[in-house]
């Protein structure tokens, strides 16, 4: 089977005005599926549809292993918009799904109850259940872990099979494992994968202290475990009244798997050949907004999932994608009961607040007013409040976001699978010591599913089990079947379909339900196709149903299903300019070399042929031309070593291509317009030792796991290598403005156009430096506005919060003694109240080598040229910030990722990061320093001289470009010591 896109095919909507009755139900076709009349379209199925599987999975044996910030994702997925969303008034469909619009079995999900009955013990067993910890013997601790939301011991049981153990609260006895057992089961039922759980109770003698155990306390410092280590744990846990405790052991595969880390929920894994459709339009996970609602799932998030190599038999090591940690769920929340607004308000959510304010205290939504039943094993779970459509997860996640109205139909029916009596198996894996838990529990879930039905199978005609039997085409509306409505009655007006143009063709008649399809219809020609477009009376207009059926030697049969809603404007991907110039032929050989390697990468990941020439057409212009400009650059990029002995090329370095990132909506600017590479093994020493190149300071926001910087001289435009931690890989791309502070703050260096090099006047800047680049594309498809792109930077625009009230102003040099308090009056005397004297009083005269090269002054010029320098500076940054009011329309807080820091708890967290940083990295950040070619924490790092102030400036409500302050208290007093942007 030759391998293709795994997605519904696309189009546009045609719009009928005064038609005949044949041209109205062709028009009306031609909505339902997404293209126009006369629409030139591609072929829409093969011999092989429907699949039920994915394609065998290509080897992924050895992917990069990923650790997620806690803290850094909490913030990105709460004030960004991170993946690709729907563009204005149109809608991107889902993908991952057969052409019956069912997702397929794979490495992401695999059908069970909604496809095929569990029985009630597969039900309860989950993911498995025959490797529980064993009893007999003791249970061996290898680690235990406070650090992160909750405390967990890590043990090995007398079989040697690994097992993390997680508690209930002391407060909340079984509610968090009770939770966890439940969803999980849940959830496997549903389709994903989730690792084996197991409710465990044991005694403290139970658990000994393996030799070289580890505790990791909550300041992630390491040091031997004791028996007082585990000793204080247990005391925060609940405990069982016959003195035992209660755990779920989640087992920890070791037999011939690996962890790789978390995935995130958009785009796609560079590292995983199979991995091919974006994240955000997998209908498996715009699916699981309806199935986290249902469970209260509400703190779903890139830090719930994992990634593991598994190596079935029969097949080659590829990743596997989990979904993890369900203690959370149902009323369970960190430490105790969920916060009662979870599930109704995000975590920036201020809408309630204003209305209360609005309302004179007045106004409380329904939810305020739910009631509970009291028991701890429940929480604050219930359904009398629940509505579907308004529940939110706490963090934006961009599957959820770009939920559909068929995506959510087809969640809702896998909710719907789930008869009373399967819902009250599943929470009987709880083991609830009070039945009035379970009941509740029970109820509560059975009450959800119906509202979901209710809600969901009313946005669509809600027809399942669509087949032919007989000689008729018969179907069930679930709203029926469940009750959610009452019966109607159906039109089906059939059509000859054009399958090789993607389009209807003539009508053959209609008919209602019960009587047989037309005869024309069954009396076609095997191979050929034809379409039912199903309508019913009383519901909006715009609701139907497109039935796709084969003729077959053996009669009709159902092969693809289209669901129409009112308002459906579906992105048409085939409707893709191409460049009319060939411009890979005209690359010189080393180009092509290095693009034949992405050509030979991408035909082994999608199972195609695709000659170089045909797979660099195939690009969409914004990748044509970032390969082509940043490809040119390199290759006039000549290295030389001290003594001026010719290195090479610095084309030379790259052993091959492994992504192109053009233009990528919702994508971060340093996400966009580079290349993704693979070095050469000597690559990092030909860049230490080359003239050309400077080792820029460690990234520490920007171009997250690519630490190691390179920059290609010091004015623009420049060349920049971001290399990971392994030395092998790199992101490389050009950067056309200025990276010097603070002008890269507003000149755009740190927006995504700098690295465009068809924005503005970026295409004559890259000829002034690198001659011979030829700008093949502004004749035919013109030049794009500079700046226009997005430029949100990593963490999005400036979130919806109350702006932070302007303080009092202390008089110049008053003490302060905590540095958030500096930070803060430092930023308002600079950027609000423009008093740039007082603001200049916190500067240090170490800062003055900052002024200089900012100013492109000489760094020896006399002190009082300096500190005029210093204030004509601010004067020029404030100018350009604009006039903000506060401090919250000013900046964004932005939280680096970097390790090796430590945030500090504060009174303006809204509006700026604090972290403390170990003095030797506050030392690489001293204006006029050189950093060591890579920062390596010591053993025992000294905290306490240097603290940092991280922003994101906002312009106007528009991200700009993100600052670090370095300061250090000298003379008890606190002094700005550095500036520096951040990448």
């Amino acid at each position: 089977m030759a391998a293709r896109c795994l997605c519904r095919p696309w189009g546009r909507v045609f719009r009928p005005g005064r038609l005949s009755r044949v041209a109205r139900v062709l028009a009306l076709v031609a909505v339902a599926i997404g293209v126009g009349l006369g629409e030139a379209a591609a072929q829409r199925f093969y011999p092989d549809d429907p699949l039920v599987r994915e394609p065998a999975p290509l080897p992924a044996p050895d992917p990069a292993v990923r650790n997620f910030s806690v803290l850094l994702e909490a913030v990105t997925t709460t004030v960004s918009r991170q993946g690709e969303r729907h563009p204005g008034k149109q809608v991107i469909a889902a993908q991952g799904v057969n052409t019956l619009g069912d997702v397929l079995d794979g490495p992401w999900y695999a059908n069970r109850h909604g496809r095929t009955r569990l029985s009630v013990e597969a039900l309860q067993r989950g993911s498995g259940n025959d490797q529980p910890p064993s009893m007999t013997g003791p249970w061996r601790v290898l680690l235990l872990k406070k650090q992160g939301l909750r405390p967990t011991l890590v043990v090995k049981d007398s079989n040697d099979r690994i097992y993390l153990l997680r508690f209930d609260a002391r407060d909340a006895p079984e509610l968090a494992t009770g939770a966890e057992m439940i969803a999980s089961r849940f959830f496997h039922a549903l389709g994903y994968y989730v690792p084996e759980t197991y409710l465990a109770q044991f005694d403290r003698k139970q658990l000994v202290i393996e030799t070289n155990a580890t505790d990791v306390t909550s300041n992630a410092e390491v040091r031997p475990l004791r028996p007082e280590h585990i000793d204080r744990l247990l005391a925060d846990v609940a405990r069982r009244s016959d003195g035992r405790y209660r755990a779920v052991a989640l087992r920890v595969p070791t037999d011939g798997v690996s962890l790789v880390g978390p995935f995130q929920l958009f785009g796609t894994r560079t590292d995983d050949p199979n991995d091919v459709v974006p994240h955000e339009h997998r209908r498996d996970l715009r699916g699981l907004q309806v199935f986290s609602a249902w469970l209260n799932h509400t703190r779903m998030d890139a830090l719930h999932t994992v990634d593991i190599v598994v190596q079935p038999e029969g097949q080659p090591p590829h990743i596997r994608h989990y979904l993890f940690d369900f203690s959370t769920t149902l009323g369970s929340g960190i430490a105790g009961p969920k916060p009662v607004w979870e599930g109704r308000e995000s975590l920036y959510g201020q809408n309630t607040a204003l209305r209360n304010i609005a309302g004179l205290g007045l106004y409380t939504p329904g939810w305020m007013r739910a009631k509970y039943p009291g028991l701890p094993a429940v929480g604050t779970f219930d359904s009398g409040t629940f509505e579907p459509e308004k529940w939110t997860n706490l963090y934006d996640l961009a599957p959820f976001a770009n939920r559909l109205p068929d995506d959510a139909f087809w969640a809702a029916r896998q909710v719907a699978a789930f008869t009373d009596a399967d819902i009250r198996a599943i929470v009987r894996v709880a083991q609830y010591s009070n039945p009035s838990a379970e009941r509740w529990i029970e109820d509560s879930l059975i009450e959800r599913r119906d509202r979901i039905g209710r809600t969901y199978f009313a946005a669509v005609l809600p027809l399942d089990d669509i087949a032919v039997r007989g000689t008729e085409l018969t179907f069930v509306d679930l709203a029926e079947q469940h009750r959610y409505a009452t019966p109607r009655r159906y039109r089906a007006d059939w059509l000859t379909y054009d399958n090789k143009a993607g389009k209807p063709l003539a009508v053959l008649g209609s008919t209602s339900q019960g009587q047989p399809i037309p005869t024309e219809a069954v009396n076609l020609p095997i191979g050929s196709y034809v379409l039912a477009h199903i309508t019913a009376e009383g519901l909006a207009q715009g609701l139907s149903v497109s039935v796709y059926l084969r003729r077959e030697p053996d009669g009709l049969r159902v092969v693809g299903i289209d669901r129409e809603w009112p308002g459906r404007s579906l992105v048409d991907p085939r409707v893709v300019v191409r460049p009319v110039r060939n411009r890979y032929v005209e690359l010189d050989a080393d180009r092509q070399r290095l693009f034949d390697t992405y050509a030979r990468t991408m035909n082994l990941r999608l199972g195609e042929n695709l000659s170089p020439d045909e797979r660099f057409r195939a690009l969409s212009l914004s990748q044509q031309t970032t390969f082509d400009a940043i490809s040119h650059a390199l290759l006039r990029s000549t290295l030389t070593d001290e003594a001026r002995k010719p290195l090479g090329k610095a084309l030379d370095v790259v052993a091959g291509l492994d992504r192109i990132a053009g233009e990528q909506g919702g994508r971060s600017t340093d996400q966009q317009f580079r290349i993704y590479v693979t070095l050469q093994p000597n690559a990092n020493d030909i860049l230490d030792r080359s003239r050309e190149f400077v080792r820029s300071h460690e990234n520490t926001v920007y171009h997250a796991g690519y630490p190691t910087s390179y920059r290609l001289g010091t004015g623009a435009p420049s060349v920049q290598f971001s290399i990971a931690a392994d030395g092998r890989t790199a992101d490389i791309d050009v950067d056309y403005r200025a990276s010097r502070a603070p002008r890269s703050l507003f000149n755009g260096h740190l927006t995504a156009s700098n690295s465009d090099v068809r924005s503005g006047d970026n295409a004559r800047r890259h000829e002034r430096r690198w001659n011979g680049f030829a700008n093949w594309w502004s004749d035919v498809f013109g030049g794009v506005r500079f700046g226009e792109h997005a430029e949100e930077g990593p963490f999005g625009v400036a979130p919806t919060r109350p702006p932070s009230p302007v303080p009092p102003n202390r008089t110049a040099n008053a003490p302060i003694a905590e540095i958030a308090d500096a930070v803060q009056e430092f930023l308002t005397d600079w950027i609000v109240r423009r008093n740039y004297q007082e603001a200049a009083a916190f500067f240090a005269p170490d800062i003055l080598r900052c002024v200089a090269d900012s100013m492109e002054m000489n760094a020896n010029a006399s002190p009082e040229r300096l500190r005029e320098a210093s204030l004509e500076l601010l004067e020029r940054a404030a100018d350009e910030w604009g006039r903000p009011t506060s401090l919250s329309l000013a900046m964004n807080p932005v939280v680096p990722w970097s390790p090796a820091v430590r945030i500090v708890k504060h009174a303006f967290e809204h509006d700026f990061t604090i972290v403390e940083a170990p003095t030797e990295l506050g030392e690489m950040y001293a204006c006029g320093a050189t950093p060591p070619k890579k920062y390596v924490p010591s053993s025992a790092p000294q905290y306490g001289t240097y603290y940092g102030a991280v922003l994101q400036v906002v312009r106007e409500g528009r991200p700009g470009g993100s600052l670090v302050l370095v300061w250090r208290r000298a003379n008890a007093a606190w002094r700005l010591v550095a500036f520096r942007t951040v990448e």
